[in-house]
């Protein structure tokens, strides 16, 4: 641990894009979530800087690892890996990833031909002598990463909902206090609809007391806003864009706090001295993206007819009873006294339709009965043939409630 803020740090950190850094140290390098180019979330999220390819590879020339956090496609992109393949491959690059039951990521990579390591979750990695790694698991899917290097402690919790004292400190028993933190800076899901602002905003100020709350108990040296370079970027959600934490605000919120913050723009590095003209060159680059996104091109969906949406239902509910046990899922709907496993009812704006479905008696028709939820063919269509399909809506957040 360092004892003071403005003594150098032996590891570098260089910022490269979103959740993406390059940390160095002892003759390791590792990328975490190379998320470069392309949408994300069904049509619903992109960068708000693109990485160029040639950018890529001088990244990719300078490392021994890559760590993924987690499968959402902002920290697991599949374009990238396809995209970049030879030269992983080339370079021998070892891809880390969370130990899971499923091997889904797993099985992607090595199908790519890719070197994979999984990490035990809590267990301390050695990548060299005085350079080691220990996974830790949030959530369902979610995972931080706590480096060592000669001493030094970086915690790089992504998107990890380490948001409440009891939570916190059982991730503080883990790595202890931290000399660098890097930690997500603004909402990232459907806070809507677009009349309610406030929620938004809300959300926002939430996301301000966490890393405070982060910052009191895990008493880091510097932290590094991340994680939150990304707009809402389809026709149906750009309202979402209203109430996003930019960086200067961050900086203003957390000026009493007792860490530095340090935001960062592509290629920069940081070694543990704070540079005031990098700090506000990154602010200034980063609000210029921000002020831009209004000029930006906004994806929209195709439209999918009903008959095609209703085949996708089929494999919907077939997929549902091969993952779950419809009896108990029967059972339930009939004794529970609030109503959960009913049907849905949904408007199709672009098709100027309400359709109801029930996966449990696996019907679905056309009806007048007042909708709970609108969104495009194509979403609704995304979520039955997708079994991430539902996630990715709440992320996206490419719908609107109709009632509560």
């Amino acid at each position: 641990m360092l004892n003071n803020k403005q003594e150098k740090l032996t590891t570098s950190i260089e910022f490269v894009n979103h959740a993406s850094v390059l940390i160095k140290g002892d003759g390791i390098s590792i990328l975490s979530d190379p998320w470069f180019d392309g949408d994300a979330f069904h049509k619903g999220w992109d960068l708000l800087h693109k990485t160029s390819d040639a950018e890529a590879d001088r990244i990719l020339d300078q490392i021994t690892h890559i760590w993924i956090s987690h499968e959402h496609p902002d920290h697991f992109s599949i374009l990238f890996f396809k995209k970049f393949k030879t030269k992983i491959i080339d370079r021998s690059i070892k891809i880390l990833f969370q130990e899971t039951k499923d091997k889904r990521v797993l099985s992607f990579l090595k199908s790519q031909s890719l070197e994979c390591q999984e990490l035990e979750f809590n267990k301390q990695t050695n990548l060299s002598k005085l350079f080691s790694v220990t996974c830790i698991k949030d959530g369902f899917y979610d995972s931080g990463l706590l480096i060592q290097n000669n001493d030094e402690k970086i915690l790089n919790l992504n998107d990890c909902e380490i948001n409440t004292l009891s939570r916190i400190n059982e991730v503080k028993n883990i790595c202890g206090n931290v000399d660098v933190l890097l930690t997500q800076f603004s909402f990232a899901a459907w806070k809507g609809g677009k009349e309610n602002k406030r929620w938004r905003l809300k959300a926002a100020e939430e996301k301000l007391r966490t890393i405070k709350l982060q910052i009191k108990h895990f008493n880091p040296n510097f932290v590094i806003p991340f994680a939150s370079f990304i707009y809402f970027s389809n026709i149906e959600n750009s309202y979402l864009n209203d109430a996003a934490n930019r960086p200067d605000k961050i900086i203003e919120e957390l000026k009493e706090t007792s860490s530095e913050i340090i935001v960062m723009k592509p290629n920069d590095n940081f070694k543990g001295i704070k540079e005031n003209t990098s700090i506000m060159n990154a602010v200034k680059f980063w609000n210029e993206k921000f002020d831009n996104i209004d000029k930006k091109q906004f994806h929209h969906y195709d439209k999918i007819s009903l008959d095609e949406i209703f085949i996708n239902f089929k494999t919907y509910c077939e997929r549902i009873k091969k993952k779950n046990n419809l009896w108990f899922i029967k059972l339930v709907r009939i004794i529970c006294p609030i109503p959960v496993f009913k049907p849905v009812i949904i408007e199709i704006s672009d098709l100027n339709c309400n359709i109801k479905f029930d996966y449990i008696k696996k019907e679905i028709y056309q009806t007048n009965e007042e909708a709970q939820l609108c969104m495009k063919s194509e979403s609704l269509n995304f979520i039955f043939k997708n079994s991430f399909g539902f996630d990715t809506l709440t992320v996206n957040g490419c719908f609107e409630e109709k009632k509560k």
